[in-house]
């Protein structure tokens, strides 16, 4: 009787399925109506089969997509610090050096009645001038020239094209300054006065008005550091509160950031002769390191969470 139950058991998944011969059927069919433990086992073959707890499928399906999102992440991250390194060599390369005077750095000329006009060295990269009304005298216009070259310049091969430029005249004198932008005094390149019978005097040794840099970056230097170390302060007080820690983390990684960038852009130095280029380039590799330090923030937290899912 145990051995025609234990062949009735293994038959009836098939009997259910109708996967039996006719024969086989009638055998189980007769067993079933004498054997009550069959009966119940049958009964218990026939319903249907329990689904997945959420423990099985899901958690498979989420850590698969936490895996992708790692990789996009990864992806996207790389990208970012690529493009940062890349924007800090050209700020590098691309940083003007300003040249002190020296005899023959830049050659001055008056072109009739039209204006001076300025031709520079090989070397030279680019020049801005400003025309400002004297103090001393309102009938007399102050032109301030700034040249500079850059370090990408310095290393490239010879042959570049020499920089010309034509100042316009103005409705009165003109006063020619060389700003050399190192803490010393400007030079008095040439006076230009198209109505005086000769125009052009160059001069050279005159000295003029100290142009002081602008320190204005340090001041954002020392808010950021500010905010940095009240950030710091405040993680301290929510660091086992998991939500609110990744938040202050947020908001810290935006002057640390900025620290960074003003590193690389202008090094330890706060005085600058371009504040308006440097600030534009750091406020610029600030924006892309802040969102690289999102990215890694996310997927350190991300990795976390997989770790903890695969134990």
């Amino acid at each position: 009787m145990k051995n025609e139950c234990s062949i009735v058991k293994d038959l009836l998944p098939l009997y259910e399925e109708k996967m039996v011969s006719a024969g086989t059927a009638d055998f189980v069919e007769e067993h079933l109506r004498g054997c009550e433990a069959c009966r119940k086992e049958y009964e218990r073959v026939k319903e249907p089969p329990t689904p997945l707890p959420s423990g099985g499928k899901v958690p498979l399906m989420t850590l698969r997509r936490k895996l992708r999102i790692r990789r996009l992440q990864t992806v996207a991250l790389t990208a970012v610090f690529v493009l940062a390194l890349a924007v800090s060599a050209l700020a590098l390369l691309g940083a003007p050096i300003y040249l002190p005077y020296a005899e023959g750095l830049v050659t001055v000329g008056a072109d009739g009645k039209e204006g001076l006009t300025l031709t520079f060295e090989e070397k030279i990269t680019d020049f801005r001038y400003d025309f400002y009304d004297d103090p001393d005298d309102a009938g007399v216009a102050v032109c301030y020239l700034e040249i500079w070259t850059m370090p990408w310049d310095q290393w490239r091969n010879g042959g570049k094209e020499r920089l010309s430029v034509t100042i316009p005249a103005q409705n009165k004198p003109i006063r020619l300054f060389y700003l050399p932008n190192d803490g010393g005094e400007s030079i008095c390149l040439a006076r230009y006065d198209p109505e005086a019978e000769n125009p052009l005097e160059t001069d050279g040794e005159t000295k003029g008005d100290i142009v002081l840099p602008r320190l204005v970056l340090g001041y954002y230097f020392l808010i950021a550091a500010a905010a940095l170390t009240l950030a710091g302060a405040v993680w301290l007080f929510v660091r086992k509160r998991p939500k609110a820690r990744i938040w202050v983390e947020r908001v810290g990684l935006c002057p640390a950031a900025y620290l960074l960038s003003h590193s690389i852009v202008s090094g330890i130095r706060w005085a600058t002769y371009s504040a308006s280029r440097d600030l534009a380039l750091i406020l610029f590799l600030t924006l892309l390191l802040y969102c690289g330090f999102l990215l890694a923030q996310s997927l350190l937290y991300l990795k976390k969470e997989i770790r903890e899912d695969n134990r």
